[in-house]
Order: structure tokens, then C-alpha cells, then sequence
């Protein structure tokens, strides 16, 4: 065989694994299709009775939660790029903090506060009747979950819209001021509008994860899509009006990916050379600087401080009686499956971005595309995706007498979890090799070097770091997952999610704080890895 049959044979194997890794990501989701045409009575009955509202509450969440969270998200970004008063590098990095707080574990801290209203809907019960009392509990419930939501959902707005608004700074607001405009005026007519594409984007990602939300909505008793999909698929055991639900959720997010995409492409703005240069922030007086501190000090208190404080709480008056031993071995084993399959999704991500970027073939790209959009699928429709796979794969394999079994392992969550979290890892892993190494690269194979050569020798080194960084990333996700765990996990296996959820429901509550704070500590831990590393860009950009 001659060297140029051998280098096409050698490129026909790299095109294969890529297209073969793409395809087994984005395995789940076609199954998750193909398993609508499955027949089923129930579907008529259900679709008439519950599904409506399944539909209305999820869109009440969505609403309410889309607009708390720009409440608090828009007029801290602001303040904290802006404007310079006491304690602001404080509140820079603190109001991102209420991110590493799991939905379910702020849940339940709320929880009981709900016990507060019993007077006020008794009263209301005794004065305008019985009905009046419910819309007044159903309003206090849904108020509640709303607040708590958007309280810990709200920085995915403001770290993007804090970024924008300082990148603003270098010319428009100083042209603004030239002008003789206040900062309210600039904010108005000029940061706010230029920042809607920011905007839209980061609330995108919000309403994804409330349309995904699954512990939250369970213990307020809000049935949500994603809570219907739990009741038809486990409660009612019927697979294929589970199905139905998890396509309808699939479009609701895809509509919403279609309209932040078209927002992103219909509003363009042209930045001048100068606009990352260095601003000097507007001084404001002790009392001003109070209200600018009680807007920031609100949303952190809510999302972080109150919970965070409540669990340590309940972690101490916990301590007498509380299984150690068994919590430090699931523990042990949570922590372990999550940091082998946050390095072994880190490296599938490597080798995807980089044959993105060596064989630039239009299709392969697409594929490999559209098999990183897991994050944007909530959580239960990939593992109900990826145990109609498995459970078909099982299946084939006692046909031919083999007792493997892949759904309900280990396997299946760690599958599921790469799934559902490569675009974490892929996302900047891909960035980052399109910035560093284009002339190397292009240097190694001027020099005769093959693929693996350039992988190993020149972007492994270089982007080893990024890897870690990225997997960081994923375990702290990982250890936050709920629903995909609560559907995939073998019945002796938990993670600090479901050993804490398990302990709420079953009404341990001050059991489930342990856990949850450990979580919470990682999740802190990432954040401030995070905060650092992009205000040390920020800083070298400059």
C-alpha cells in the first residue's frame, strides 16, 4: 500500500470514531422520537385532563421566573460595572454565589416558610369562602417557588449582562456623560438596548432550566411537564405517553434556542476598537451607595445566605444520630463517578473539537454540532432517552444469550451524564483551540506531522489546563443532577442530589442538610475558580 493510500485510510479512520461519537450522543434523543409511534390508549386521556395543566403551570414558571430573575439580574449587573461604592469587589463575586445553590436543596429551606400563611388563608377561608382561601395558598405556593427560582437562577444573567455593561464603559458611557446625560438616561437609551441580545440569551438559558426543573416543583407540588413525565413514565408505567411529554418539552426548548438564535442574528452592533479599553466607574455618596447595597444584598440574601445559613442549622442539631459512616461511603462513591466521567467527557470533548478543526468537512461539523446540544434537552428526557437505548440494547443482547445488562448501571449514568454535559467541556475546550493553536498546528503539519502527532505533542500540552478546567466544570454539574440521576441509578447507589432529595421526602429534613452543603461548597469552590480566572483575562486583555 503506497503512503497516499495509507494517509486516506488513516483519515477514514479519524472521520469514522468522529462521526461514530457524534451518533452515539445523540443516540438518546432519537430514541427518545422513535418512541412516540409506540401505541398507546392512555395518550387521548391524558392529553384532555392533565396535560393542559402541565402546560399552563410550566408557563406560569417560566413567566414568573423569567421576570424575578431579570429584576434582580439587570440593576445589579449595572451597579457593579457602573458605578464605585463601598464593598462593591464584595458584591461583585457574591452575587454569583447564589448559582451554586441546587434548586432542590434552596427548596428545601423555603419550604416550610410556607407554614407562616396558614393564618392568613384560614382567615381568608372564614371571610370569602373556601375557594377564595385555595387561589390564596395556590398564589402564596406558586409566588413562593417562583421567588426561590429565580433567586438561584438569576446570575446566569448577571455574569453575562455584568460583562456587557463593562465592555460598554470605554466609549458609550463616557460619550454619554460628555453629552451631559446622567447614568440612569445612558442606561435607558443607550446600555439597556445595545445589551438585549446579552440579555435574551442569558434568559434563555434561565427558562431552560425551569423548564428542566424537576426537585423544586416535586416538593411544592407544582406538576410541571417535566413532573408529568416522572408521574406517567414511573407512577402510571405508561412508557409511551412519557415519551409524548418529553418530545413536547424537546420542542419547547428548541422553539426557545430558534428564537434567542433569531434575536441573536436580527440584532447586530458594530463596537469600536476602544470599547474594551479601561473606564473609570461613577463615585456615588454614602446614601446612594445604601440603596445600590440593598439591591445587591436582596437577591444574595435570598438565594444564598438564607439557605446556605438554614443548612448549617440543620447540619448541626443533625449531628446526633446521623449515619457518618454511610454518608461518607455514598459520598465517596458519588464523588468518584463524577470525577471519572467529568476527565473521560473532558477528553471525548478534546478529541471532538479538534476534529472539528482538522478535517473541516461541513458535515462532519454539524453532526459533531448537534450532538453538543445535550444541555440544552432537560435532564429527564436524556435519561429517558438513554434508558429506551440501553433498554432496547439489553434486549437484543438476552436475545443472543448474552446477561449483560447496561440500563440501571453505572454505565447508563455516566453514559447519560456525558450526554447531557459535553457542550460544558466542548464548548470552550473548542474556543480555546481555535485561539492558541491555528499557526502551530498549521506549523506541525507543514512539517509532515500527522493528527495524533498534533493532538499529543502540541495541543495536549498547550490545552491541558483548559481540560481540567472543563472537567471542574462538568463534576460540579454532575454533582448537582437530580432528575437524570433520580431516573437512571441502580437501587443501591446514591449521590450527595439523591441522598439529600431522599432524606427531604421522606421527611428527614435536617439529615438532607449535610449533603446539600457539601455540594454547595463544591459549587463555591468552581465559582470562585471561575470568577478568578475570567477577572485574570479581563485584566491581560486590558
Amino acid at each position: 500500500m503506497g503512503p497516499q493510500n495509507r494517509k486516506q485510510l488513516q483519515v477514514d479512520f479519524w472521520s469514522v470514531a468522529v462521526v461514530l461519537c457524534a451518533l452515539l450522543l445523540l443516540a438518546p434523543l432519537i430514541a427518545v422520537f422513535i418512541g412516540v409511534f409506540q401505541p398507546t390508549e392512555e395518550w387521548q386521556h391524558l392529553a384532555s385532563t392533565v396535560l393542559p395543566g402541565y402546560l399552563l403551570n410550566t408557563l406560569i414558571l417560566v413567566f414568573g421566573v423569567g421576570l424575578v430573575s431579570v429584576l434582580f439580574a439587570v440593576p445589579t449587573a449595572w451597579f457593579v460595572a457602573t458605578y464605585e461604592f463601598p464593598t462593591r469587589r464584595f458584591w461583585k463575586w457574591a452575587l454569583v454565589m447564589p448559582l451554586a445553590v441546587p434548586t432542590f436543596a434552596s427548596a428545601f429551606t423555603y419550604f416550610d416558610v410556607l407554614e407562616l400563611s396558614i393564618p392568613l388563608i384560614i382567615k381568608v377561608r372564614d371571610v370569602w369562602g373556601f375557594e377564595a382561601s385555595q387561589w390564596v395558598e395556590r398564589l402564596i405556593r406558586y409566588g413562593m417557588l417562583i421567588l426561590l427560582l429565580s433567586s438561584v437562577l438569576y446570575p446566569y444573567i448577571y455574569l453575562s449582562l455584568r460583562s456587557t455593561f463593562s465592555k460598554q464603559q470605554g466609549v458609550y458611557f463616557e460619550a454619554g456623560r460628555m453629552l451631559g446625560k446622567r447614568p440612569s438616561s445612558i442606561f435607558r437609551r443607550v446600555a439597556l438596548p445595545m445589551a438585549r441580545p446579552t440579555l435574551i440569551a442569558g434568559l434563555s438559558l434561565v427558562i431552560m432550566e425551569v423548564v428542566n426543573e424537576y426537585g423544586a416543583v416535586n416538593l411544592f407540588g407544582v406538576p410541571t411537564l417535566t413532573e408529568g413525565i416522572f408521574r406517567t413514565w414511573f407512577g402510571l408505567g405508561d412508557r409511551a405517553s412519557g415519551l409524548r411529554l418529553a418530545v413536547i418539552v424537546v420542542i419547547i426548548v428548541f422553539a426557545i434556542l430558534a428564537f434567542e438564535a433569531w434575536q441573536r442574528k436580527r440584532l447586530r452592533y458594530v463596537e469600536g476598537a476602544q470599547t474594551n479599553s479601561a473606564h473609570r466607574r461613577v463615585r456615588i455618596g454614602w446614601r446612594r451607595a445604601w440603596i445600590v447595597v440593598f439591591f445587591c444584598a436582596l437577591p444574595v440574601l435570598i438565594g444564598f445566605l438564607f439557605p446556605v445559613l438554614r443548612l448549617v442549622y440543620w447540619a448541626i442539631a443533625a449531628t446526633e444520630g446521623f449515619d457518618f459512616f454511610g454518608f461518607l461511603g455514598q459520598a465517596a462513591r458519588s464523588l468518584g463517578l463524577a470525577s471519572a466521567t467529568a476527565l473521560l467527557l473532558s477528553f471525548v470533548a478534546f478529541f471532538l473539537a479538534f476534529s472539528v478543526r482538522v478535517k473541516g468537512d461541513s458535515r462532519v461539523c454539524k453532526l459533531v454540532q448537534a450532538s453538543t446540544l445535550g444541555y440544552a434537552i432537560p435532564s429527564v428526557v436524556t435519561a429517558v432517552g438513554v434508558m429506551v437505548l440501553l433498554g432496547s440494547i439489553d434486549h437484543l443482547l438476552s436475545d443472543v444469550s448474552l446477561s449483560l445488562v447496561l440500563s440501571g448501571s453505572l454505565f447508563a449514568i455516566s453514559f447519560a451524564y456525558m450526554v447531557r454535559f459535553m457542550t460544558v467541556a466542548y464548548q470552550p475546550l473548542n474556543a480555546s483551540m481555535q485561539g492558541v493553536c491555528t499557526t502551530l498546528h498549521e506549523a506541525s503539519r507543514t512539517l509532515g506531522q500527522g493528527n495524533w502527532q498534533s493532538l499529543t505533542r502540541i495541543h495536549w500540552p498547550l490545552l491541558r489546563m483548559n481540560i481540567l478546567a472543563c472537567a471542574t466544570l462538568v463534576f460540579i454539574d454532575i454533582m448537582k443532577e437530580l432528575p437524570l440521576t433520580l431516573v437512571l441509578r441502580p437501587s443501591d447507589f446514591e449521590t450527595l442530589a439523591t441522598f439529600a432529595f431522599g432524606f427531604a421526602k421522606e421527611g428527614y429534613i435536617y439529615d438532607c442538610a449535610l449533603p446539600s452543603l457539601l455540594i454547595i461548597s463544591l459549587g463555591v469552590w468552581g465559582l470562585l475558580v471561575i470568577e478568578r480566572s475570567v477577572d485574570k483575562e479581563a485584566s491581560q486583555s486590558c
